[in-house]
């Protein structure tokens, strides 16, 4: 088994990826806001190109926001932020091996993973485009839920292992 200072090691370095893969997107994204002829450097050929999906409106609120609190609503923000506040979350809730935060670690990951099938979802059929930054994204949150899976599964190991028994 990985020891736990391991897994804490690496669910900070890939924290520290994400948040720049996160904060790059949201650079892109308001670049091409302000910019028009802005290029970033993730729009590679053709048919690699993440500004398609950095102006759709899935990009901000996961494109589901603006129906339930508007368009201009506060909480309409780009999902690279969203992202930034994630990878920030996951870098500090690394820093404990507390029961209960490993557990609001391992529940905030699967829902990152579920974003991610959803936006995957959105990028293949609705964007049609293939964006590198998308999915670079994509990979370090199907890392983080591997790595907080294992943390979480050391920890129900420990805590069952260190459990007097009844009779003693």
């Amino acid at each position: 088994m990985v020891q736990l200072s391991t897994v804490n090691r690496i669910i900070k370095a890939y924290s520290l990826v994400g948040f720049c893969v996160a904060a790059y997107a949201l650079y892109v994204e308001i670049s091409l806001e302000n910019y028009p002829d802005f290029k970033p450097l993730c729009d590679l050929r053709e048919y690699i190109k993440c500004s398609p999906a950095f102006i759709s409106p899935y990009a901000k609120g996961f494109g589901i926001v603006r129906y339930i609190f508007g368009e201009d609503s506060a909480f309409n923000v780009p999902n690279g932020l969203t992202g930034m506040l994630f990878y920030t979350l996951s870098f500090v809730l690394s820093c404990s091996n507390s029961d209960k935060l490993v557990n609001i670690h391992y529940y905030l990951t699967i829902a990152s993973n579920v974003s991610t099938f959803y936006l995957a979802f959105v990028l293949v059929f609705v964007v049609q485009e293939l964006c590198l930054v998308c999915l670079t994204t994509y990979f370090i949150n199907a890392i983080s839920l591997l790595c907080v899976s294992s943390k979480r599964r050391e920890l129900l190991s420990l805590s069952v292992h260190h459990k007097p028994c009844k009779g003693d």
